[in-house]
């Protein structure tokens, strides 16, 4: 290594002085430029990408809080129960019977005073939430557990579902 110094020190001296300043300047150069490229570039461009990913979070945050606002701005309008008087096995298979899926059910179980459960096969899985919903909303009913599969057919569920009067 010691020897290729000398080298290098012996070629730089044997240089005229216009030819030394020039291969100075083209070193300065040289170290600036990678300096640049390899330390302020990738520095700024993370910064960019993190202040990018932090407003992002921010607005899902935003999005978030309002959205929060809105549910407890529903459940505190109250639920409508038309039917608190009826048992929980009439109130579903009368409201199947109206959202159309009384022909997918293959079985409804009472389940102490206030539950149910309820076997539905190969129906539509946007005419059970439309059901759910119904359910929830109308009669008071909520879904505590529940086991949904797709089936072959696109758009068709299985289900097994626990229900819940409130």
């Amino acid at each position: 290594m010691k020897q290729q110094l000398d080298i290098l020190n012996i070629w730089y001296s044997h240089l005229p002085s216009r030819d030394r300043n020039m291969l100075i300047t083209a070193l300065v150069l040289v170290f600036i430029t990678l300096l640049y490229l390899l330390v302020w570039e990738p520095v700024h461009q993370g910064r960019d990408l993190q202040q990018q990913q932090f407003k992002s979070q921010q607005e899902i945050y935003t999005w978030m809080q309002s959205a929060a606002n809105e549910a407890k701005s529903l459940k505190s309008s109250g639920i409508r129960k038309t039917s608190s008087n009826q048992p929980i096995t009439l109130i579903l298979e009368t409201s199947a019977t109206s959202s159309g899926l009384k022909q997918h059910i293959n079985k409804i179980e009472s389940s102490g005073k206030s539950g149910a459960q309820v076997k539905i096969d190969s129906a539509s899985f946007d005419q059970l939430l439309v059901w759910l919903n119904t359910l929830e909303q109308q009669h008071g009913v909520t879904v505590t557990t529940a086991n949904i599969e797709r089936n072959d057919q696109p758009g068709s569920i299985s289900a097994r579902l626990s229900f819940e009067k409130i």
